[in-house]
């Protein structure tokens, strides 16, 4: 088989793209969807070229995604917190953004040096305020997606987003408000939104608050059982002897 010489330069011209083993084998635990993972990917091959505002057309016709849908999803990169937007003023007066993904370095770093699990991440108090702040956004993000079996969309990005930057949920509380969704089927951000609400108006600090909550919403229940009167149902009430009722 001949093969063609511009082929070939075209082949060695457009370089090699290098990627940390450790990204693939890890990238949910920092919060990354596998859609998210190719538009990185993608990304990284222009920012790798030399071009650190990568075309999101020419990502686009790389993935066979709208234009659109490949920035979608670097947006909700940024707002997990593992990427920055950084604009600049170029000298003819044009407005550029650049991509800066050290965020989501530091939260690889922070797996690799911080423990295995989310939760020992999140525990680790030696973590700046904000790579902590980052790390349990990104957990919230991840564990939401994982319960619903499919990506966030962008509304339901930007609600989670103000939960807590608007409404300082706990993220402990969130979490605990997954599974109580999950508990009782209704796998949505207005039952979850609800239950946190609740919490918050009710003044409860700990976990333990809501573990009183339940138990006693047990314990009612219970007794709400033991009090049905069982009201026989095979009475013939046309062969009744009411005399014996007056």
């Amino acid at each position: 088989m001949t093969v063609d010489q511009d082929n070939v330069l075209a082949f060695l011209n457009n370089g090699h793209t290098t990627l940390d083993n450790f990204l693939l084998l890890h990238y949910r635990e920092i919060g990354m969807n596998n859609e998210e993972l190719l538009v990185y990917i993608q990304t990284k091959v222009g920012i790798d070229q030399g071009n650190r505002e990568p075309s999101t057309e020419l990502i686009s016709q790389a993935i066979g995604w709208p234009a659109k849908k490949v920035f979608s999803y670097l947006d909700s990169m940024r707002k997990k917190g593992l990427v920055n937007f950084k604009s600049r003023h170029a000298s003819d007066g044009k407005v550029t953004t650049e991509l800066d993904f050290n965020p989501l370095y530091i939260a690889l770093l922070n797996i690799k040096s911080g423990g295995n699990s989310a939760n020992e991440r999140v525990a680790n108090q030696g973590m700046p305020n904000l790579e902590k702040e980052q790390t349990e956004r990104a957990d919230i993000y991840n564990l939401i997606e994982q319960e619903f079996g499919r990506p966030l969309s962008q509304i339901e990005m930007e609600t989670i987003k103000q939960w807590f930057d608007i409404d300082h949920f706990d993220p402990k509380f969130i979490k605990a408000a997954v599974q109580e969704a999950v508990l009782n089927a209704a796998l949505n951000l207005r039952y979850i939104e609800t239950i946190l609400v609740s919490w918050q108006k009710k003044n409860y600090h700990s976990l333990n608050d809501i573990k009183n909550e339940r138990q006693q919403h047990r314990q009612y229940k219970q007794l709400q059982d033991d009090e049905v009167v069982d009201i026989p149902t095979n009475v013939d009430i046309l062969n009744v002897d009411w005399n014996k009722f007056k």
